[in-house]
């Protein structure tokens, strides 16, 4: 039985190939929400920035000191996975700073080793190597889908 695996590529559009299997998508900043599909790339971050809808996929973070991301808006990327990841031993920290101040846009219905909160507007990392987590947005909100070691969520 023959396989072909598809490739979305900005240069040649939809990539077939014989003999092969799965869904590619290549990683630009127009892409939203790649779940289920693999993306072809990991961004590496050392420094704070704020993010777009395009940066959805997996993000690791390393640097000499504590590193805050800004998420984009949840209404500019429903759907969409964020999955970040510590690199470094600080307490790297995201926020939903470019909602309406007040805005508790990230909800969480875990309870961490720090304690749980419900909703905020600033997920903080433990400052430990290998935390991670998984946001995903609903268009509204980001919700925390899974995440490993110690965080605070706070406003």
């Amino acid at each position: 039985m023959a396989t072909i695996k598809t490739r979305i590529d900005t240069a040649l559009g939809v990539v077939s190939t014989n003999n092969a299997t799965g869904i590619q998508i290549e990683r630009t900043t127009e892409n939203r929400g790649f779940s289920p599909f693999k993306v072809d790339s990991t961004l590496a971050v050392t420094g704070s920035a704020t993010l777009a809808a395009g940066h959805a996929g997996v993000t690791t973070l390393s640097g000499s000191g504590v590193l805050t991301q800004v998420l984009p808006l949840a209404s500019a990327c429903p759907g969409a996975e964020f999955v970040f990841r510590s690199l470094s031993a600080h307490a790297h920290v995201l926020t939903g700073s470019q909602e309406t101040a007040g805005t508790r846009n990230i909800q969480c219905a875990f309870s961490s080793s720090n304690g749980p909160t419900a909703s905020g507007s600033k997920f903080t990392f433990g400052a430990t190597v290998g935390n991670s987590v998984i946001l995903k947005s609903d268009g509204l909100s980001f919700h925390v889908m899974s995440y490993s070691g110690s965080f605070t969520l706070g406003v």
